[in-house]
């Protein structure tokens, strides 16, 4: 039925729109007033018709004009407007009428004569006005548009195979990719740009459709229903909605200026450092770094996105180093790590992938914000932005891969390969031991009831680079790594083997970069990151002394009591007590008794397994992880990390592959249900809720704090994966108050969402956003939970 109306529609707008293209176009010579035309003749208007000449439609207005010999009949050739408005209130005044003589045109208006005047183009004997061209692009557009909406593709939530096939598909694509560049170094780059610029085209023919089509719909009805204040409403509706869809286009395409992270320092700041930069720029035969930023990241980058040309990857040079990066380092890595990012701008790779990234970026946008919506199916974008995306993302990857490799070649050649191994080196062993140990041992300070303005990390991160320390291990992993698809960086084995360079241990950092080169903006910019980040972490920090100090006293009594004598809630108590101080064998024996209590109990029993194989090296544990799974199957990722984990250590690789490859799958599926509890489509079925009651007299009161609502419905989707986990819609209405401005009426139902405390599979979405969904909850039994009286 939606269809059969839909067709209706169509031809209700097509058919006038093509008369009223036709009717501004005209294959007669001009008219030319002469002194054969008699006249003028009052003219009187009978009636109206349609008449088919051939395949040109003929509107023509009957009446008659009053002679000496009495009334006279005259048929008159009419505009579409012309001809709808010849008769009622909205009569437009047709003027008098020329007896001409003429074989095509008899009699003529003074509107004829002023219409024809305005066939400003011709193509051979053809002449037409702008309105002839606006209206013919719209006629021949629109069946286009509607025919792609008839067979438009149902929205579907990607299955974990689908998933799994699409990266796997990406993995061999940039597999072959970059096998066919090792030939051709340049075909990659050319290819790549070539996929770019298709993307624009795509996203601004789209932008040029929408806007006419959604002016044509807009316009058509004005006309059909004489402009009247519902006419225009409705005009409004219609023209907005491909509009507004060219404007989410629009939009993605548009970036705000660039956000400089750091404190910018210049020459005068740290005139070491501003010396060793000009020393790079020279020896590469490049332009100075236009302005340089010190963070708090163990990283450095260069970017080129600000400025007029910044959109496209031209801007002026930026550098930003970390000072922790340059507390790791000695000035002799640093100057390969600044190679390295200079290569890029130096090989013109930057200016090209911040523009490919950029590209990349606009399309990620568009699927997030048009995915669902129905006009993104219309134009069967949805198919090319598939087929696109696995495409040029293998492309870009390939591309942003090579880049690496380019840019650390060229840093070999301005610093050394020696200096680039040793920054490459120096990033493995002190990276991680600096995101893991060094700020767990920060945190560790809250623990002991430290105060916050004691601790300055940043003054400290020199001491602990420096500091001899058992990395091994780091080193081991890293050099075992292999470069995979999650990051365009290659592994460091690969990295070092490109330059022909073994893994070399690096020194402890003695005088380190920021020492000798941030002199004397050292203190100050030290000073600026302790002080950021002691704002930034002040509230956390007391937040974790406080539940630190509540834990430490309820550890110290619970552990006391007798575990047969201890209630439930004292049981999970202890074992997340236990859990917290890592008093492992109490933690074990706290969820073993709640598992007695409870064999139901997921949580229980899924602490009992990871401490008999973990702690117990109990191998028999394998088979109570199956048996496990089998009543509690959404539990699969813990199980496999802790197989990982044993196998991992015992250095069974082998066998931990399998748990690997499940851990794989099972993400994949999280990443189905993730996104099927995320998004409400129309297609989605639901039943009814199974809280009980003293939760819905809880929400009850909630609601009613909160006059913005007016009513609410509650129910469960029905979800295809991990079924286990149920997912709840509150589905609301809103009726704010008369004069409420749409800020403060957003503010409002941001605030009733955010703070109602449920859950995440609790789902709000607003009934009458989605079609259907208000029906669908009205038919649920105890759906409808609340109503503002």
């Amino acid at each position: 039925m939606l269809r059969i109306f839909l067709a209706i529609v169509f031809l209700a707008i097509w058919l006038p729109s093509l008369m009223f293209a036709m009717t501004n176009i005209s294959t007669a010579p001009p008219l030319e007033k002469t002194q054969s035309w008699k006249g003028p003749y009052h003219w009187k208007f009978q009636k109206r018709d349609v008449f088919m000449n051939g395949l040109r439609p003929e509107l023509l207005l009957y009446g008659n004009i009053g002679t000496t010999s009495g009334p006279y009949p005259v048929v008159l050739r009419a505009d579409l407007i012309e001809w709808l408005y010849a008769s009622g209130r909205h009569r437009v005044k047709l003027g008098k009428v020329y007896a001409t003589g003429l074989e095509d045109y008899p009699f003529v208006s003074d509107w004829d004569i002023e219409h024809d005047a305005g066939l400003h183009y011709a193509v051979g004997d053809a002449r037409f006005n702008g309105l002839f061209i606006f209206a013919l692009f719209f006629c021949l557009i629109l069946p286009v548009l509607f025919v792609f909406w008839m067979l438009a593709d149902e929205v579907t939530i990607d299955s974990p195979q689908e998933r799994k096939r699409k990266q796997k598909a990406f993995e061999e694509l940039v597999q072959a990719v970059e096998q066919r560049a090792k030939g051709d170094a340049h075909w990659l780059r050319k290819k790549t740009v070539t996929l770019a610029l298709l993307g624009y085209l795509v996203v601004l023919g789209s932008i040029l459709l929408m806007i006419p089509v959604g002016i044509g719909l807009g316009a058509a009805v004005v006309v059909l229903t004489g402009g009247n204040a519902a006419a225009a409403k409705l005009a409004f509706v219609l023209a907005i909605v491909p509009i507004g869809f060219a404007w989410h286009m629009a939009k993605s395409l548009l970036s705000g200026p660039f956000d400089y992270h750091g404190v910018e320092v210049t020459a005068q700041d740290c005139p070491a450092l501003f010396a060793l930069l000009e020393k790079i720029c020279t020896k590469a035969n490049g332009p100075m770094f236009k302005r340089v930023f010190i963070d708090n990241q163990l990283n450095a980058s260069v970017t080129r996105s600000g400025g007029l040309l910044g959109f496209f990857g031209m801007g002026p040079v930026v550098l930003t180093l970390g000072l922790p990066l340059m507390q790791s380092q000695t000035q002799q890595q640093l100057a390969g790590v600044i190679g390295h990012e200079y290569g890029h701008v130096a090989a013109k790779d930057n200016a090209w992938s911040q523009w490919v990234y950029r590209v990349r970026n606009t399309w990620l946008t568009l699927d997030d914000r048009l995915r669902f919506e129905h006009l993104w199916y219309v134009l069967k974008l949805n198919r090319f932005y598939e087929w696109f995306m696995a495409t040029f993302s293998a492309h870009s990857f390939a591309l942003s891969r090579q880049c690496e490799y380019e840019a650390d070649a060229f840093s070999a050649r301005v610093a050394g390969k020696k200096a680039m191994a040793e920054a490459l080196s120096s990033l493995v062993v002190y990276g991680e031991r600096y995101e893991d140990i060094f700020w767990r041992d920060v945190w560790a300070r809250s623990d002991k009831g430290e105060p916050i303005d004691h601790v300055r990390p940043y003054a400290q991160t020199a001491t602990f680079f420096s500091t001899p320390a058992d990395v091994q291990e780091n080193i081991t992993q890293a050099l075992a790594r292999k470069t995979g698809y999650n990051s365009t960086h290659p592994a460091i084995s690969d990295r070092l083997s490109a330059l022909g360079q073994p893994f070399q241990m690096p020194e402890p950092p003695g005088p380190t970069s920021a020492a000798g080169l941030l002199e004397p903006a050292l203190a100050r910019l030290t000073e600026h990151f302790d002080r950021e980040w002691q704002e930034a972490a002040h509230g956390h920090w007391q937040q974790r002394q406080e539940e630190r100090q509540h834990w430490q006293e309820r550890y110290a009594t619970l552990k006391e009591k007798p575990l047969a004598d201890a209630t439930d809630d004292e049981l999970s108590e202890l074992v997340s007590a236990a859990s917290r101080f890592e008093d492992d064998l109490l933690f074990y024996q706290a969820s073993q008794e709640l598992y007695k209590r409870h064999p139901e109990s997921a949580g229980a029993a899924l602490n009992c397994i990871w401490y008999r194989l973990i702690i117990e090296k109990d191998e028999d544990q394998f088979t109570e992880m199956e048996a496990f799974l089998q009543k509690h199957p959404s539990y699969e990722g813990h199980v496999c990390r802790y197989a990982i984990d044993f196998l991992t250590k015992a250095g069974r690789r082998e066998a931990a592959e399998a748990y690997i490859q499940r851990l794989e799958d099972h993400t994949y599926l999280s990443h189905a249900a993730e996104e099927e509890r995320k998004i409400i489509l129309s297609s989605d079925n639901y039943k009814p809720h199974d809280l009980s009651a003293d939760a819905i007299d809880r929400l009850k009161a909630y609601f009613a704090e909160h006059p913005v609502v007016n009513q609410v419905y509650i129910a469960q989707k029905q979800v295809k994966y991990m079924v286990e986990s149920p997912c709840y819609i509150v589905a609301y209405t809103l009726k704010p108050k008369i004069f409420a401005t749409q800020k403060t009426t957003d503010e409002q139902t941001a605030a009733f969402i955010y703070q109602s405390g449920l859950p995440e599979d609790f789902i709000f979405i607003q009934a009458d956003s989605v079609q259907g969904l208000t029906a669908k909850m009205k038919k649920l039994d105890g759906a409808n939970i609340y109503k503002r009286a």
